[in-house]
C-alpha cells in the first residue's frame, strides 16, 4: 500500500513538473542548466540534436530540448592581413 502511495505522489510530482515546464515553454524562456539536467539533457546539447527527436517519435520533448540547447558556433569570417610584426621581449 505504501508503494502505491509513493508511486501516486511521484506521478503527481512529474505531472506538476511537466505542467510547469509547459507553461515556461509557452513564453519561450530558457531553462536553467539545473532544470535541464533534471530533465536529462546534457549541458553540451547542440540545437541540431533537437532536430533528430522526430525520428524517434519524441516530438513532445522538442520544446524542452530547444530551451536547453546551445546554438552551434557560426563560422567566423577570416581576416587577412598583408603582414605582421613579431616582437620578442627579453
Amino acid at each position: 500500500m505504501a508503494a502505491a502511495a509513493e508511486l501516486t505522489a511521484l506521478g503527481r510530482c512529474w505531472f506538476w513538473l511537466l505542467v510547469g515546464l509547459q507553461a515556461i515553454s509557452v513564453y519561450g524562456a530558457q531553462l536553467s542548466s539545473e532544470a535541464c539536467r533534471e530533465l536529462g539533457f546534457s549541458s553540451n546539447l547542440l540545437c541540431s540534436s533537437c532536430n533528430l527527436l522526430g525520428q524517434f517519435n519524441l516530438n513532445q520533448l522538442d520544446p524542452f530540448c530547444r530551451q536547453c540547447c546551445q546554438e552551434e558556433a557560426q563560422l567566423e569570417t577570416r581576416k587577412l592581413y598583408a603582414g605582421a610584426v613579431l616582437e620578442v621581449c627579453g
